[in-house]
This record gives C-alpha cells, structure tokens and sequence, in this order.
C-alpha cells in the first residue's frame, strides 16, 4: 500500500504540470493522517504600448510565471514556496514555515508580504488593475501611492518573523499582525545592525466589509563623511466593500509618513478601484467587469534648482474591463495615463491574458 501511494502521487504530481483545467484553482495531493500538497500557479501574458521616448512603442512580455506549492504537514505546521520564472532569473516571491498554534496565536516566518497595505498585499490574480501602480516602459522613478509605499520599503515582501491572528472571542471580526523584518536598510548597509517592525489590526464587521490600520518603522542611512541612521515611519488605512466575485467592488486606501527623513520629506498617497462584475453573459464569458482605478502620491520633496524631479509624485488614473473566463482566467485591458507633477504625461495601454491554475 504505501508503494501504492507513492506511485499515485507521483501520477497526480506530473498531472499537475502537464495540464491545468481553467476552472481549477491548485491541485490537491493528499498524504497520510492530515497532511496534503497543493500545487498551483499563474501564466500573465501582457501587450503593452507606451508613449515614452527611446523604448519599442509596443511590446510582448512574460509578466509573472508562478509555480506555487502550499505544504499543509499537520493541523499545526504548514508552509508556502512561490517561485517566479518571468524575466532573466527565477526568485523566491514566497517561502515559509506556518505554525498554527490557535487560530487566535499563528507564526509565520520566512519570505511573504509585510503586513502593510491592502493593496499591496492584493493578489495580482484578483486585483481589478492589471498593476497595482505606475509600470510604463521607459517611465522610471515613476511615484504614484502604491510604487511609492514599495520603494520606500513600507510594503511588499521581506523576510522576517510575523505574529498574526484571529481570535474567535474577538469583537467585529477582529484580525491582527506584527513581525519583524530585515528592512530596506539591512540591504543598503549590510553592516549595519538594523530591522523593521511592522503592525496591522483588521476588522470584519459585517460581511463583505473589510477594514483595517497598519504601522512601519524602519531605518534610513546616508553616507557622507560617515553613515548616519535615522528612524522613519509611515501609517496607512485601507477599506474594502464587496467582493471580486459578483456586484460592486471597492478598494481605497490612504498613506502618510517619511519619503526622507534626512529632508524632513513627508509623504501622502491615496489610491481607489472601483469596479461591478455582472453575471454569466455568455458560454465563454462568465461576467464582465469594468473598473476605474484612481492613484495620487505627492512625495514631499521639494524641487531647488531643477533637482529632485526624479522623486515627484503625481496622479495615475486608469479605465479597463475584465473578462472573465471561469475562474480566474481572464483578459483584462487597461488604459493608464500618468501625469507627474512637473513632467509631460505618458500613456500605456495594457492587455494581459491571466491563466491561473
């Protein structure tokens, strides 16, 4: 019988990677007693154009190529390994132990998402944007609300130790985390003996109604005639009505905190979607979605002599419609126009194919 086993998961194994139905969403190998194996993963093929100077105006790109094995060992250990294939190199997105030990006391350590920013935490297969921010070929620097919270190392992955939970006696629906992480500047100054310290408290207080507070801190350096280290932080607030299923969908959220605290530069950013997905309209096309997407950022810094442009803010504003297709297939067209503070606005029209499995 356990050869037996091995066999029929190995089949089920290289099913998994020779073909995918579109429907599906991972697939699940049991094991013994309580454990199982859940292989997934997404192919997003994007055509882009882009109004900048000295970059094709049209393009053909591998956005991500994911491979994702979530290991469930027992009620009380489990893990996650997300590998990226798009681009010159594979990387590790998400790699980690999980140890629920309550439902109210779960530690995650390893590489996934700080927990700071819905937004930045939203699944790139769910998102009503194809990008969460301002991604123009041949438009760097480019600080719309949610590029600004990744480049200044407030969101997006880093390895660390998180504590997280959901207390069943908790009021409202009550969710939490807290962790600490490496930080941007332990990359920046390696010798350095710096971290980060991230918080988030989340509330349900009504279905399909979602809101929720986050907190960082983390160190900023310059290097003149010594490195100086300098504490900076920033606060962020996010709400979410509805859902990425059927009807009215909502995403704001609201940011502010230290773009450089060497300049006493101060941020805010505020970015919203806004879409409806309808029912099934045809055999092939199971809802329609159209969606407006609104991202602000104003960086702080001011501008002495024609310096600094690089670091402005300004504001993205982008229509599209999904498609639909089972699942989370789909075919998603996007229109962004993004008109920096003090630079001529560039366009760039997106359409990505989404195959997730």
């Amino acid at each position: 019988m356990p050869a037996l086993r091995i066999r029929v998961s190995a089949i089920a194994l290289a099913l998994t990677f020779a073909a995918a139905p579109g429907a599906a969403q991972g697939f699940t190998i049991a094991g013994p007693d309580s454990s199982r194996l859940t292989l997934g993963g997404r192919v997003q093929t994007q055509f882009t154009t882009t109004t900048a100077d000295q970059v094709p105006g049209a393009e053909v790109a591998l956005r991500r190529v994911r491979l994702e094995a979530t290991v469930q060992a027992s009620p009380l250990v489990s893990g996650r390994i997300s590998t990226e294939f798009a681009g010159s190199r594979v990387s590790f997105r998400d790699a980690y132990v999980r140890l629920a030990l309550d439902p109210a006391i779960v530690i995650l350590a390893g590489q996934t998402y700080r927990p700071f920013s819905g937004i930045a935490m939203y699944s790139s297969a769910r998102s009503l944007p194809i990008e969460r921010g301002v991604r123009i070929r041949g438009v760097p620097n480019a600080f719309d609300h949610y590029n600004l919270l990744v480049d200044r190392g407030y969101a997006d992955r880093d390895v660390g130790i998180q504590l997280r939970g959901e207390p069943a006696w908790a009021p409202l629906g009550l969710s939490y985390a807290v962790g600490w992480f490496n930080g941007p500047a332990r990359t920046e100054f390696p010798k350095e003996n710096t971290g980060q310290v991230v918080a988030r408290v989340g509330v349900q207080p009504i279905p399909n109604v979602r809101a929720a507070v986050s907190y960082a801190t983390r160190d900023f350096g310059t290097v003149g005639d010594e490195l100086v280290m300098e504490r900076g932080d920033a606060w962020e607030t996010d709400v979410e009505i509805g859902t990425d299923r059927r009807g009215p969908h909502l995403v704001a959220e609201v940011a502010a905190g230290d773009f450089d605290p060497f300049r006493d530069a101060r941020f805010f950013g505020a970015q919203g979607w806004a879409g409806y997905r309808t029912g099934r309209v045809s055999q092939s096309i199971s809802g329609v979605e159209p969606m407006l997407r609104v991202s602000y950022a104003d960086t702080g810094v001011e501008v002495l002599g024609g310096e600094d442009v690089e670091q402005m803010g300004g504001i993205l504003v982008t229509p599209g419609v999904n498609l639909w297709l089972g699942g989370l297939n789909r075919i998603s067209i996007n229109y962004d126009v993004w008109t920096p503070e003090r630079a001529e606005a560039e366009k760039s029209l997106k359409v990505q194919f989404q195959l997730v499995f």
